[in-house]
């Protein structure tokens, strides 16, 4: 009977390591598993909320170098950071590589940032050892991918220059009413500027201004109903009107799509808006 129990014990104890052994099995293969995600959208590595973390001041005006003022992170990662272009990452204009765990007042040097807005995001490095081995054009097969937290890329955004020419309310604003079927020119119901200025128009790409299509120079004070002329080319079906000031060389449009924070010309705000308005013309 003894011999009976004792056989069965042992039996129970190798069951146990054996089971033991594939849990811990199952806890290697586990990490892995858990950095994917079945959401199209998470295209990088899934990590917890606990595990991976940004703390950045989200307004550092005039900096050569933005300070992270921590970052937590499961493996040794890199601290990247992007122009802001239209709230995608463009051009990267900062790269630090930091430590697996915790990191404090982390400096990242900035060059040829040309907007007003960076996006700062945490990527694994999982490549070659400190080496950035990213490709925006082939990003889901790049080794050090960003780490994704709830299926949200751990990114912030920061501002770092300012941008615009700031007015106060009622010193600048344009009113353009809709004109379905318009294609040579489109009527400014009223403009308004403390200087003179520039009334630009710009086709619509997703919200955001696309190519210039319209361009008219007026004085200072208000104007009301003329037209803007219209480049001979096909229109989106809403026009984006803005209002710059004539800052630079008087009479010339200085104003560089590609480089805005540099460009004279910059367009006026209110009240952190920009004084700009969206036509619809079809």
């Amino acid at each position: 009977m003894n011999t009976t129990i004792k056989r069965s014990a042992r039996v129970a104890l190798v069951a146990a390591l054996v089971a033991g052994a594939i849990a811990l099995t199952g806890c290697v293969a586990n990490p892995a598993q858990a950095e994917k995600s079945s959401n199209p959208d998470v295209w990088g590595y899934v990590a917890s909320a606990d595990k991976a973390q940004l703390d950045i001041s989200e307004a550092q005006l005039d900096a050569q170098e933005l300070v992270v003022k921590r970052v937590q992170v499961p493996d040794d990662a890199w601290v990247v950071v992007h122009i802001d272009d239209g709230g995608k990452p463009g051009m990267r204009v900062g790269l630090k590589h930091v430590d697996r765990g915790e990191s404090t007042n982390v400096k990242v040097k900035l060059k040829d940032v040309t907007s007003p807005k960076v996006i700062v995001a945490i990527h694994a490095d999982r490549g070659t050892d400190k080496k950035f081995d990213f490709d925006m054009m082939n990003k889901e097969m790049s080794p050090d991918r960003p780490f994704f937290v709830n299926e949200k890329e751990l990114a912030k955004v920061v501002t770092v220059r300012e941008f615009g020419v700031k007015a106060n309310a009622g010193e600048a604003a344009i009113t353009v009413s809709p004109q379905p079927g318009a294609k040579e020119s489109i009527v400014i119901g009223q403009a308004i500027t403390p200087t003179d200025a520039w009334v630009v128009v710009h086709l619509d790409v997703d919200g955001a201004p696309g190519a210039r299509v319209g361009l008219l120079h007026i004085p200072a004070g208000t104007n009301e109903n003329f037209e803007v002329k219209l480049d001979p080319v096909p229109l989106t079906d809403k026009l984006l009107v803005a209002v710059h000031p004539d800052r630079g060389q008087a009479g010339l449009f200085e104003f560089d799509m590609m480089d805005k924070l540099n460009s004279p010309d910059q367009p006026f705000f209110v009240n952190g808006e920009e004084v700009a308005t969206a036509v619809p013309v079809k």
